[in-house]
């Protein structure tokens, strides 16, 4: 998960470099590439997958605000103004890609869970809880 995300920044910067963005779009472009890589290095170095979880469900939610022209989103994509419409299915593209890294980093996290030793006081999961007397 965390080279997906990876590749994902790059398609950040890849867009950036290609499409002409007003400066606040590219700060935010910006922005949204180093969190990539930030959750991006936490995972590939052993770290929770639930940072790049919540940053991929986000970012997924937002490419597809921006497309559809909802609130606080509307300079972006709203009226199509600055790009063609070949724009719209790049970032529709692209917020799929987030999802599929969302439900990665979900899968991940539950996988990953398993192999946490558990505390003596801790139910196992696979047990049927116990009922007080």
């Amino acid at each position: 998960m965390g080279i997906a995300s990876l590749c994902l920044a790059a398609a950040h910067l890849l867009v950036l470099a290609v499409l002409p963005h007003t400066l606040w779009w590219t700060l935010a472009l910006l922005a949204m590439a180093l969190w990539c890589v930030k959750c991006s290095w936490c995972v590939l170095h052993g770290g929770s997958p639930l940072s790049l979880l919540a940053m991929s469900a986000l970012m997924g939610a937002s490419h597809v605000a921006m497309v559809i022209g909802m609130p606080w989103f509307t300079g972006h994509h709203g009226a199509h103004a600055a790009h063609g419409t070949h724009h719209a299915p790049v970032m529709l593209g692209i917020a799929a890609a987030e999802f599929l890294v969302m439900f990665g980093a979900a899968w991940l996290s539950r996988h990953t869970a398993g192999s946490v030793p558990r505390r003596a006081d801790q139910p196992d999961s696979s047990e049927p809880a116990a009922l007080p007397a």
